[in-house]
Formats: C-alpha cells, structure tokens, sequence
C-alpha cells in the first residue's frame, strides 16, 4: 500500500511540473503580441519594445523623418545608439510594414472627364469644328 501512495505521489509531481512548464511556456513564448512597425509608430509604441528607451524611439523617429521611411528592419543600424546586438535582441518584435507607394493610375482623363480622347479631336458622334 505504501509503495503505492509513493507512486501516485510521484506521478502527481511530475504531472503537476510538466503542466507548469508547459503553462509558463504559454504565458511568455506562446502568445506572441503583434510587431511593432518602425514606419508608423510613436515614441509611445517603440518604448513597448524591449531594449528601447525614450532616446532610442525618438532617435528611430528623427531617423525616419530626415530619412523617409525604412526598407528592412536592418537599416535600423543606422540611427544612433543602435548596434547589431541591440538590434538582433529586438529583432522579433519589430517590423518595417507594407510601404505605401503611389496610387494606381486609372485611364487619363481630359479637362471635361471625357477619356482618353485626344484634345482638338472631335468626340464620337459628334460634328467636326467648322474649318477642320
């Protein structure tokens, strides 16, 4: 009887840490939180990222206004007080978003929104100016 109760205590032991490994492991690594873009964000939403403070953030935002906006999170080597090292240990939780580009083009229009009609070129169905 006794060699039992060991067992069950034992088994309960081992269930009970695998399970608050497993926990731990869900709480941290698991649920991972969106990335932070460093096209868009404040000096607020920089600062949640782990490794920037105040004077970082607002380095990454000067960098990004004197600059335009940055093509690769890599880029991020050029404002002052970044390194490789501080970058790669932020590297996960940021992120360089879509860039927006130019408005797709639709078919030109003229003056009168009329198309792609060639200006002086009488429109369908109607008559030519006198003296064309």
């Amino acid at each position: 009887m006794r060699k039992y109760t060991f067992l069950a205590i034992g088994a309960l032991f081992v269930l009970l840490t695998l399970g608050g490994v497993a926990y731990a492991a869900g709480e941290g690594g698991g649920a991972s939180q969106a990335k932070v873009d460093i096209n868009t964000a404040t000096v607020d939403e920089l600062q949640s990222v782990p490794g920037l403070d105040q004077e970082l953030a607002q380095n990454i935002i000067d960098y990004r206004e004197a600059s335009g906006p940055f093509s690769s999170v890599d880029e991020l080597t050029n404002v002052e007080g970044i390194d490789n090292e501080k970058l790669d240990a932020m590297r996960d939780q940021i992120t360089v978003g879509e860039m927006p580009g130019p408005e797709p083009m639709g078919p030109q229009q003229g003056p009168g929104g009329m198309g792609e009609q060639p200006m002086g070129e009488p429109m369908p169905g109607e008559s030519p100016p006198a003296g064309y």
